[in-house]
């Protein structure tokens, strides 16, 4: 019976071989024609599907060029070969020994970091499949993959994929890239500039904007050339120093394939790498989708009218930048998002920017020590200190305006952000504090979302919010907090349809909405919000508080010298995420933000930005309570409480970081753009 079952499973995988085959040879060449747009809407405003509204479309136009494989040099079939698949040449469309290092790689790390898709795979995905995660799309394109390999030749299949490829800014295939970029064709690219372009597949819709990640790209594209013999020392050392082109991208498409209202391109460009990412890019540009987005437009009105309305809080050129994007944290749902001042600017400080969180990181470090089994109302001493490190660096912190407040508890140091007593916790001083403190806090971090590089001995300042964040991450932390600690992964589509309301209509997704794992018991969780209830009712935060007795939890954060100031919130039903600073970086908000500024009071702070778009997104809804979440009762003394920390506490502290420390060097305190 084992012998005849084993016959029949050889047989029927033979079969299904048999037919992919024939179904390969059947195949033809993908066809880069437009059919209709694809449309993009909004969730509906009201009770029907009529009520919503055409954010965005994206259309093939001008922005798909390919070029024939004796228009491309070389060198830039070498560097796709090197940077994506060195085996390409010496495998069979699937790389068994690439497989086997890749799954040593991710066992190791405990998690994926390495990939083991050819090039003829993922052309296999761009061309005929679908970018879903599945073991059936994996084996078709596994199969198909070495079916292709028996047909075509290597370099016909190099200048396939090239063809399918996205390269960001709208740019389908290898010729309309070379032409968004570099303003030339395909055939006069350099090594340097192939390099740059074949870098860019790998995140077109970031590296497509961001000049200075774009060239680290192509100089791990040149290493990797010279390492595998594609380009001599010579050769390598040129490329380097050629200079990136003064505007990125150099011509970008007069006509761009995804239009619509400029209050909603935020929102709509993460759509689109969203659809590409999903279908691919030959799916998106041929047109004939109907997306329904999370999109709320009237808190997206409102939200953009809050920060840089006429009225709102940053109404002039002058004023600093701000970005918020709120998300239902019960499902995903990205509701609002402002990513800029500038609708058409081509960086997104949502998902884009990388800021120092500054305090809004504590509320990590508090869940840290509640899991290790401490007691909220732990008293420690707030006051100046000095940490010896086990290397022997010195480490001094204080709080703004040196403060000192004396004996006080864990929660009553989160309520007024006091930076002493978290210092205090991560170093674990009197044995009273986090058992192995950095390594903790940052894993709670890890554990929410939160995607930065701590290393293997995260140096304590980390409590203090110096690792760069985006604001997207950190919302995404907040959120799954609010969602009693399962994580929210942030969505902005429900569903897309094909061809809808034609014979052919087929329904590509339909309110999608994955369990995310539970990465913090739902207790702990609820002490946490309950303790930044305690934030905003009796704490630094007291401008978040919202009318008609809704209950809200939330933190701020100030980084050192108020380059970013943030706050992170949320309701029972809704987690809205506020950060403000200057976007090309360098200018910090002291002179606004500090009590001793010149300009203190000018401007509103993130908290009151925070309140008003809540109340507007919220205006009609029922005033819910948080469930298994008791508010907070007040501190034993409130008037010394309000007189102390009326203010926002920024990260103050010094470190002189040495040599051979079991701690990673303390991040530098400047942002970056």
């Amino acid at each position: 019976m084992l012998l005849a079952g084993f016959v029949a499973g050889v047989f029927f995988l033979a079969g299904g071989y048999l037919g992919l085959v024939r179904s390969v040879n059947q195949l033809e060449a993908p066809q880069n024609v437009e059919t209709h747009p694809t449309y993009i809407y909004s969730a509906p405003l009201g009770e029907s599907d009529g009520s919503k509204r055409v954010i965005g479309t994206i259309f093939q136009g001008e922005n798909r060029k390919t070029a024939s494989l004796d228009e491309m040099p070389s060198h830039l079939l070498n560097a796709l070969v090197a940077k994506e698949d060195e085996r390409f040449r010496e495998h069979a469309g699937v790389d068994l020994w690439g497989i086997m290092r890749a799954l040593y790689v991710d066992i190791r790390a405990g998690e994926a970091r390495e990939g083991a898709s050819t090039i003829t795979q993922q052309y296999v995905r761009n061309a005929y499949l679908s970018q879903e995660v599945s073991v059936t799309r994996k084996i078709k394109e596994a199969l198909i993959a070495i079916q292709i390999e028996t047909v075509e030749e290597k370099d016909d299949i190099l200048a396939d994929y090239l063809n399918t490829a996205y390269f960001g800014n709208n740019a389908y295939g290898i010729e309309a890239a070379s032409e968004t970029y570099f303003n030339k064709s395909v055939a006069d690219l350099t090594v340097s500039e192939s390099a740059t372009l074949i870098g860019l597949v790998w995140s077109p819709s970031t590296l497509g904007e961001d000049k200075e990640a774009a060239r680290e790209q192509r100089d791990l594209g040149l290493e990797r050339m010279f390492s595998t013999g594609y380009i001599n020392r010579q050769d390598y050392d040129a490329a380097l120093a050629e200079p990136m082109p003064d505007e990125w991208p150099t011509a970008p498409m007069i006509e761009t394939g995804l239009t619509g209202p400029q209050i909603t391109r935020n929102f709509t460009e993460l759509v689109q790498e969203e659809l590409v990412n999903r279908y691919g890019a030959n799916t998106v540009v041929q047109g004939g989708l109907s997306v329904d987005t999370t999109l709320d437009l009237e808190a997206q009105a409102s939200a953009q009218e809050i920060i840089y309305g006429p009225t709102g809080y940053l109404p002039n050129e002058s004023d600093p930048d701000a970005a918020l994007v709120s998300i239902d944290h019960n499902n995903g749902h990205i509701k609002a998002m402002v990513g800029n001042r500038d609708q058409e600017a081509q960086f997104n400080l949502v998902t884009q920017a990388q800021r120092q969180p500054g305090s809004s990181f504590k509320p990590f470090a508090y869940i840290a020590a509640l899991e290790q089994g401490l007691d909220p109302s732990t008293e420690f001493v707030s006051e100046e200190k000095e940490y010896t490190l086990p290397n022997g660096e010195s480490w001094e912190v204080e709080n703004y305006e040196e403060n000192e407040r004396g004996s006080i508890s864990l929660t009553e140091a989160l309520w007024e952000s006091d930076n002493t007593v978290f210092t205090d916790l991560i170093m674990n001083v009197g044995g009273q504090g986090l058992q192995n403190g950095p390594a903790a806090a940052a894993d709670v971090a890890k554990r929410l979302g939160i995607t930065a590089d701590y290393g293997e001995n995260p140096h304590p300042s980390i409590v203090l919010g110096t690792k760069e964040v985006s604001p997207m991450e950190q919302t995404v932390a907040y959120a799954t907090i609010a969602n009693e600690g399962r994580l929210v992964t942030p969505t902005a589509i429900t569903s897309v349809t094909r061809d809808e309301g034609l014979d052919s209509e087929e329904v590509l997704l339909r309110d999608e909405q994955p369990e995310g794992e539970q990465v913090i018991e739902p207790e702990i969780a609820n002490e946490a919000t309950e303790a930044m209830m305690g934030d905003i009712m009796w704490g630094v935060a007291d401008d978040a508080a919202l009318d008609g007795g809704r209950d809200a939890a939330g933190k701020t954060g100030t980084s050192e010298s108020y380059f970013d100031s943030w706050f992170l919130g949320y309701t029972p039903s809704l987690t809205t995420g506020i950060w403000m600073g200057y976007g090309e970086g360098g200018a910090t908000l002291e002179d606004m933000m500090s009590r001793e500024g010149a300009l203190y009071g000018t401007i509103g702070s993130p908290d009151e930005i925070w309140a008003d778009y809540t109340e507007e997104a919220l205006e009609g809804t029922p005033a819910n309570e948080f469930e298994n979440v008791e508010p907070p009762p007040p501190p034993a003394d409130v008037a010394a409480a309000a007189t102390q920390g009326a203010t926002e506490t920024p990260t103050t502290a010094t470190t002189a970081t040495q040599t051979a420390t079991p701690y990673a060097a303390a991040p530098p305190v400047a942002t970056t753009p």
